[in-house]
This record gives structure tokens, C-alpha cells and sequence, in this order.
């Protein structure tokens, strides 16, 4: 078994700590100042792990990315090919987004919101790279539910994964504004019409 060097250990910690900060207060608020209070090492000691303050949001970026594939992504894709495929899908996707551990609520939706007007920066197109992956997936789930006979063969994928994300991000949008789960039916209810469309 190989041994995991100590500060690689350390790092890994540090970037489970950013998370947990980010998912309060926002990947503005992310910084290596806040970041060393709350892990309790030392700012120039995050320096070691981090060239910057955009560094240190980019790879907490990746591994809350990192979680949501481990968690909602990959036991999407181990159904079978179209409607259940998708469908857990979405239910891992909501589950995320209610899930009381770290990362609190949906952090890569949230990430989507802060930074959708922000100025151009690596952190930005960090985040409109990762949406657009999730956008390709998707629509690469819907061709499969067209291949397979659940979709029909005129369905627009594309337009199919829009309107999937548009479901997702208004329930996680409304669910922080109004802090509450009472919506979430709604969601369902919005993601079943979907389906039958």
C-alpha cells in the first residue's frame, strides 16, 4: 500500500476546509486569508499548496466537480442507457443539492450565479467549462433515450439539456432565496412534464 506524503495529506484537508468555507460564503469570499483562519495553518504555510488566491477557488472548484461526479454523475451513468439513466440522474442531482454535508446545496450551481456576469478570468472559464460539460452530458443522455426508442426521434437534445439545467438551477435558486424544500415537489413535477414532452 502506498503511503500518502504528509503534505499531500495536508493539502487534501486544506481543499475539504475551502469547501466547506466556499459553500458559506461564496468563492469571492474564498480567500487564502479566511482559508487559513478556518484550517488553522498558517498563510504563508497555504502557499506551499497554492500560487494564489485564484489558484486556491480553481482547485476547490475541481474538487467539489470532483464530488458531484463521485456522487450524482457516476451512479447515473451505471443505469441503463436513456429515461432511467437519466432520471437518477436528476434524483442524485436533488438529492445534492438537499444534502446536509459538505459541500451545503448545489456549490457548482451557486458558483454558476456568482461568476455569470463576473469579468473574464481563469476562475470563470473554470466554471463555464464545467457547465458545459454537464450540458454535453446531458444531451449525450437524451441522444442515447433517442436511440433507445423512449425519446422521439425529433426531441432536440440540446434543448432537452437546457430545459433539464433550467429545472435544476431554478429549485436550487429558489430553495436558498426561500430557504426551504417546499419547492422541490415543483421541481419533480416540472422534471416528470419534461420527460413526457
Amino acid at each position: 500500500m502506498a503511503v500518502i506524503p504528509k503534505s499531500e495529506k495536508t493539502r487534501t484537508r486544506v481543499l475539504h476546509e475551502a469547501l466547506s468555507l466556499a459553500s458559506r460564503v461564496g468563492f469571492a469570499g474564498l480567500t487564502l486569508g479566511t482559508l487559513a483562519g478556518q484550517a488553522g495553518i498558517s498563510k504563508s504555510g497555504l502557499f506551499a499548496h497554492f500560487e494564489s488566491k485564484q489558484d486556491l477557488q480553481i482547485q476547490t472548484l475541481h474538487v467539489a466537480e470532483s464530488m458531484f461526479v463521485d456522487r450524482v454523475l457516476r451512479p447515473a451513468v451505471k443505469q441503463p442507457r436513456g429515461v432511467p439513466r437519466i432520471r437518477r440522474l436528476f434524483d442524485g442531482w436533488m438529492d445534492w443539492i438537499h444534502s446536509g454535508t459538505v459541500p451545503r446545496g448545489d456549490i457548482l450551481t451557486a458558483a454558476a450565479f456568482e461568476f455569470d456576469d463576473a469579468p473574464d478570468s481563469p476562475m470563470r472559464a473554470a466554471v463555464v467549462e464545467g457547465h458545459g460539460k454537464m450540458h454535453g452530458t446531458i444531451e449525450r443522455m437524451a441522444k442515447q433515450a433517442i436511440e433507445a426508442g423512449e425519446f422521439r426521434t425529433t426531441l432536440d437534445p440540446a434543448q432537452f439539456a437546457f430545459e433539464f439545467l433550467g429545472i435544476v438551477h431554478a429549485h436550487h435558486h429558489v430553495r436558498r432565496l426561500l430557504r426551504t424544500d417546499l419547492h422541490a415537489r415543483r421541481a419533480r413535477a416540472a422534471f416528470e412534464r419534461l420527460l413526457e414532452a
